[in-house]
């Protein structure tokens, strides 16, 4: 099957300009921007790496943009505020790490994957020549259309003049890397459309050239409404395990909705789309196993940390979720003990403080109620206090 066939099939491209076709025919030369503006990459970057790793996989080439210029703005798509300044030696630092964890991930040969800085160039912009050579191009009126222009506009929400500017600025990565590298095609999130669009516009504008653009969807859960990889309480879940235990990663997709967990086996797994349709037929059969979001988790742990750290999250999740509770011995809280919400009290502890501060409870008066209608269970194992709160939610106390 061509690629752009089974992208389809998988519900992969959002949008695509037309005659994006004659581009995978060609097997050309493709990138996707990364702005440093974090330290490291999260769930959410995901979908955008495992779908650049589909085409090298297929022979196309490709070059990740590690926006060390743009961040020094900050993109707004998909901001309702404005982000702010970052430091430029958090920059540096940021950079360094996502580096590393993009190639921990994307093991490919660099005469098939470039990582570039657009420093390179953006810096060495002065604003004269700038104006005439991109901003003459480009109308107002296509940079007002941009839905988060519309959106600060329309809210009456600060939007600085550099924010404004930053669909230029991607604009320009893109004709540079048509001009240096033949690059014809841009992807990014959904949110990205517009920016990717001023780019083409550019290149047809200066060069007379034809270029491409395609989006893949963002994953939002119906029931919070964050973006795909933050959990309940709104916690990032960083693809660098010193930053998030693997566990939690794996617990997240386990305890996704069956919907949700569908669109995700398309979207991350790279079993074939026979195999994909096998799995969702046998899980109709056995609903209550989970079946796609455990055949998910361990294909996503797998990918990022490798068999022993898997085995290691089956482990913890075997412990918590098929044993007794009463029956959790010391060893078995030492192998959850990085897992888990961790605290330590005095032997004067008090119990509501704690779920609090665990944040199995958003209030004190909150954790009261549970407590007192035994939502909570606690097991105590020497110096340790093991929380359970429902079937799901743990969190561990050591006493000093």
């Amino acid at each position: 099957m061509k690629l752009i066939e089974e992208l389809r099939k998988r519900d992969l491209i959002f949008n695509a300009t037309p005659n994006i076709e004659k581009f995978f025919e060609k097997k050309g030369t493709l990138y996707m921007g990364i702005d440093p503006t974090s330290n490291g990459l999260h769930l959410g970057n995901f979908l955008g790496l495992s779908l650049l790793k589909r085409f090298l996989l297929n022979g196309f080439k490709v070059i990740i943009i590690l926006g060390g210029g743009t961040a020094k703005i900050g993109d707004p798509s998909g901001k309702i505020k404005e982000r702010p300044i970052l430091p430029l030696k958090t920059l540096e630092k940021n950079k360094k790490q996502i580096i590393e964890e993009i190639k921990n991930f994307l093991n490919f040969p660099a005469s098939k994957l470039k990582i570039i800085d657009n420093s390179l160039w953006l810096d060495k912009l002065s604003l004269m020549n700038f104006l005439r050579d991109v901003g003459k191009f480009i109308s107002i009126n296509s940079m007002l259309d941009l839905e988060v222009v519309k959106n600060r506009i329309e809210t009456q929400e600060f939007m600085s003049f550099a924010e404004f500017s930053y669909q230029l600025l991607q604009a320009y990565d893109f004709l540079v890397l048509y001009q240096k590298y033949k690059c014809e095609l841009q992807i990014g999130g959904s949110d990205q459309w517009g920016n990717i669009i001023q780019g083409i516009e550019l290149i047809k504008k200066k060069l007379n050239k034809e270029a491409y653009g395609l989006v893949y969807p963002l994953l939002v859960d119906p029931k919070t409404g964050r973006k795909f990889g933050k959990t309940e309480s709104g916690e990032t879940l960083w693809l660098n395990l010193k930053k998030t235990h693997p566990f939690k990663i794996y617990q997240f997709i386990i305890n996704t909705d069956d919907e949700i967990a569908k669109k995700m086996l398309f979207y991350f797994s790279f079993k074939t789309l026979n195999e994909i349709e096998n799995l969702i037929k046998e899980s109709e059969r056995k609903k209550e196993e989970r079946l796609i979001q455990k055949e998910l988790a361990k294909e996503i742990i797998l990918t990022l940390h490798g068999d022993e750290v898997y085995k290691m999250t089956e482990q913890i999740s075997h412990i918590l979720f098929e044993k007794k509770f009463e029956e959790i011995n010391e060893r078995e809280i030492k192998i959850i003990k990085p897992a888990l919400p961790f605290l330590k009290v005095n032997k004067n502890y008090n119990l509501d403080e704690i779920l609090v501060s665990l944040g199995l409870s958003e209030s004190k008066s909150e954790a009261k109620n549970l407590i007192k209608n035994k939502v909570i269970q606690i097991r105590e194992i020497k110096n340790y206090l093991l929380i359970k709160k429902g079937k799901k939610h743990f969190g561990l106390v050591e006493i000093n």
